[in-house]
């Protein structure tokens, strides 16, 4: 039976450090432009891109067209949230689901696990597209559509929150397992091949910052208890550059220093974890921002949290917000 695990963060949230000084830590360099990308042909079942990508629709579903709110970060210019259909980014998961070993002697039952598979995301409608151990890059939901990957999530740019990314980000999933820690090795050099033209053509298409390329563990939350990490798929060894991409694990991450999440120490202090640099440096966001507001961190943690949840309680009522000029 095809599953996925869903990896729990618990136990106490260890205390912010007392500097607010950012550590010298790799500078984060937007990656160009990627080149342009277009459809080169289109038949029943199949689409051909000029990069090379080819892509498998013969299971495509559709889900409800998206919708969603962008927040106002500093220096968006508008103090209301924004109405939005447009995707803003890509978040990259793995399925979690049973493996074989990738050999040549496994070929039937790779591509039996794989067909079981992708049968269960399409019945979920869980990603926009599922790149299976062969690199074969299958479309599942339909772009236009939200697709059921992200759950309760937060990620930020410059200008805009979001919250409760399957609107707002389009989801694509590597099928493999992580099991006891994760790294490049868990997926094979061609769904690294695959997942780099997927990455381009839809960031030229849709023109998604790199910024806005990240892994569900960076995003994932917790309500129940003000904790990031729900899920922890691709906390570690994300192929970023592989892929075309700057390395996002060195970005602050956003539920810690904007809205006053808190996480598990064991899963993310330990330095083997990549994503413990974006940790370490929304600590220090964090206490920063404390003392630009003149309050201690526990005070200013319960004001941001407060901050949270009525931004979701807009996004769960389905709030109007301003439509934005242009995005249709």
């Amino acid at each position: 039976m095809v599953f996925f695990l869903a990896k729990h963060a618990a136990g106490k949230s260890k205390a912010p450090p007392a500097a607010v000084i950012r550590e010298e830590l790799p500078v984060i360099r937007e990656v160009a432009k990627p080149a342009s990308v277009w459809q080169v042909e289109k038949a029943p079942g199949w689409e051909v891109y000029s990069n090379g990508l080819r892509i498998d629709t013969r299971f495509e579903v559709a889900n409800h067209p998206r919708s969603y709110l962008a927040f106002p970060n500093s220096g968006a210019g508008s103090p209301l949230p924004v109405r939005r259909s447009m995707p803003v980014g890509i978040v990259f998961h793995t399925t979690e689901s049973p493996q074989a070993s990738f050999d040549a002697r496994e070929t039937p039952l790779l591509k039996q696990l794989g067909e079981s598979l992708l049968e269960y995301v399409r019945r979920k409608g869980a990603y926009h597209y599922l790149i299976d151990r062969f690199g074969r890059v299958y479309r599942v939901v339909a772009e236009s559509d939200a697709a059921n990957h992200a759950g309760y999530s937060v990620w930020a740019d410059d200008q805009w929150l979001y919250l409760n990314l399957n609107e707002s980000f389009l989801g694509v999933s590597f099928e493999a397992q992580t099991p006891g820690g994760q790294s490049a090795e868990a997926v094979s050099p061609a769904q690294i091949r695959s997942g780099g033209m997927l990455t381009e053509m839809l960031r030229s298409i849709y023109q998604i910052s790199a910024g806005n390329c990240v892994t569900h563990a960076q995003v994932s939350v917790n309500p129940s208890n003000m904790r990031m990490g729900y899920h922890t798929d691709w906390a570690t060894g994300f192929p970023f550059a592989a892929l075309g991409l700057p390395d996002n694990y060195v970005r602050a991450l956003p539920s810690l220093w904007i809205f006053g999440f808190e996480y598990d120490p064991g899963l993310y202090d330990s330095p083997d974890r990549r994503i413990s640099v974006g940790v370490s440096l929304a600590q220090q966001d964090f206490l920063r921002a404390a003392a630009a507001a003149g309050l201690q961190p526990e005070a200013y943690r319960k004001m941001q949290q407060q901050r949270y949840r009525q931004y979701l309680a807009e996004v769960r009522g389905g709030g109007p917000g301003q439509s934005e000029e242009g995005d249709k």
